[in-house]
């Protein structure tokens, strides 16, 4: 569940690269805009044909000169698969590069599925390890119990999340 965060990553990721913003070459005397600017931005993204991702952001911005990339109001929403259930993912803001392949969402981060809610002030993803990291306490809760811990990383590729620094379980009706 808390690998989807590393999809709103890809997504806003995807946003970026597929959003024509290559570098424009000025016509005349005309400058090209560095930035671009979306209000009310609605995005899907596909992986062939099949729907992986679809949100909003309140408000975002795009550096063609730099590649920086930020957006307010993240709401991504996952559709379910033959393995995993729908979730959603809640991000105050979201900052990166999209060059460097990196991005960190703060303000708080939250990630939802059926029985389960993940919650954490900030998580930064970077390519260069594929690893999605939190220095800020971690709370995952499910009908069942409680973990917590005052840092995280997360491997999506095996699914996997550490609790670093060590982990509070609290589980039956203490948990909820």
């Amino acid at each position: 569940m808390v690998t989807r965060l590393l999809a709103v990553v890809a997504v806003l990721w995807s946003l970026a690269a597929t959003s024509g913003c290559e570098a424009a070459r000025p016509r005349g005397n005309e400058d090209v805009p560095p930035q671009l600017t979306f209000e009310k931005l609605r995005f899907r993204v596909f992986r062939g044909p099949l729907l992986t991702a679809e949100g909003q952001a309140a408000h975002a911005t795009f550096r063609r000169d730099s590649a920086d990339l930020a957006a307010e109001r993240i709401a991504v929403r996952f559709p379910a698969t033959s393995s995993q259930a729908e979730s959603h993912i809640t991000a105050a803001r979201g900052s990166g590069n999209v060059r460097e392949h990196r991005f960190t969402a703060t303000g708080g981060v939250r990630a939802e599925q059926p029985g389960q809610v993940a919650t954490t002030a900030e998580a930064r993803y970077a390519a260069a390890d594929g690893l999605v990291r939190g220095d800020q306490p971690v709370e995952v809760r499910s009908s069942e119990l409680t973990v917590s811990g005052p840092g995280f990383t997360l491997d999506p590729r095996d699914q996997v999340l550490h609790i670093e620094g060590g982990a509070h379980v609290v589980t039956g009706e203490a948990g909820r």
